[in-house]
């Protein structure tokens, strides 16, 4: 942390303030990579599309999946959680050719352990996707913007310090190569992915009982580039009443570049750099889909680790109507 003079204890207050509102970005970060995996996870030939039915004679499908997530970093003690709902409608267009368009939107919550901080935003987002399918290999593209309102504020020593509203953005594009075979009665589907996220975060201020007036607090960009890597086994049957399922295990690993911390500046004489994304992740999944007629049914859970004792959940839960 510097200062181009010295403060009070109330500089410190202040510019742990604006490290709080910077969390949001992690919160954007978070669910700008979740709405992209569930976009692959629908696309991808160990989802719905390719469990127990004939993608051929299908011409279109509207979907619903619904998530939820918690992610901790414990070095700091910041905490982020919230859930969110995804609809969405694809349709063939030429062959093996699929596009298709998802809205989503949800609620968040952060929690700043350094200072009493605490606060909620609301996330809402778009992303258009498309796949192209051959005999053993798969590609998945997509393209995806997340908008997030702020409203953050702690406590120090008594006093109330609100940052008032912000607003958080990123944009976000992704491709995923995957292929399959079979091997022992179990379906192996290994694949490689590259992801490209743009962060910003709209400048806030800062008002309360310890300032007389308000104080602009500022936020670097960030640009983030991550290259998961992994593999996704399953085992599919028939079960009774003639529902098809598939229970899978995935496993990734996550190597990431770019700007993996957040700079922020508080009213030109104070800044502070926070970390909000890992060099390396790795993550498991496990999950079933069941198909029967014209339904689809999934539920999926994700667990990730990395340094600085990061940890994130994840559960989805998704339905299809195919026709």
């Amino acid at each position: 942390m510097k200062y181009k003079f010295l403060l009070a204890p109330a500089a410190l207050l202040l510019t742990s303030a604006a490290a709080n509102a910077a969390t949001y970005s992690i919160t954007n970060f978070d669910v700008s990579g979740l709405n992209q995996d569930v976009i692959e996870d629908r696309l991808s030939m160990v989802g719905p599309l390719f469990n127990g039915w004939d993608r051929t004679f299908k011409q279109g499908d509207p979907w619903v999946t619904a998530y939820g997530f918690h992610n901790r970093i414990a070095h700091n003690q910041n905490k982020d959680k919230g859930a969110a709902l995804s609809l969405g409608y694809d349709h063939i267009i030429a062959d093996n050719f699929r596009i298709g368009l998802a809205l989503n939107g949800g609620k968040g919550q952060v929690k700043h352990g350094d200072v009493d901080g605490h606060g909620s935003s609301t996330f809402y987002g778009v992303n258009l996707y498309s796949t192209w399918t051959g005999k053993k290999v798969n590609v998945i593209a997509n393209l995806g913007y997340t908008h997030s309102k702020i409203d953050s504020k702690f406590k120090y020593d008594g006093f109330d310090l609100p940052l008032g509203d912000g607003k958080a953005k990123s944009w976000n594009a992704g491709l995923r190569f995957e292929t399959s075979f079979v091997a022992g009665g179990l379906s192996f589907v290994p694949y490689y992915s590259v992801r490209f996220t743009r962060l910003l975060t709209d400048d806030v201020s800062v008002a309360g009982d310890l300032l007389d007036g308000r104080l602009d607090a500022s936020f670097s960009g960030a640009s983030i580039w991550q290259f998961p890597v992994g593999v996704n086994v399953g085992y599919e049957y028939v079960c009774p009443g003639g529902w098809k399922s598939r229970s899978m295990l995935d496993f990734a690993v996550i190597p990431t570049a770019g700007d993996k911390k957040i700079t922020t500046n508080l009213g030109g004489f104070a800044s502070d750099t926070e970390r909000f994304a890992n060099s390396l992740l790795f993550r498991g999944k496990v999950g079933l889909q069941l198909s029967k007629g014209q339904h689809s049914f999934g539920f999926l859970y994700s667990a990730g680790a990395a340094a600085h004792s990061s940890v994130s959940q994840n559960v989805t839960v998704n339905y299809q109507f195919m026709y």
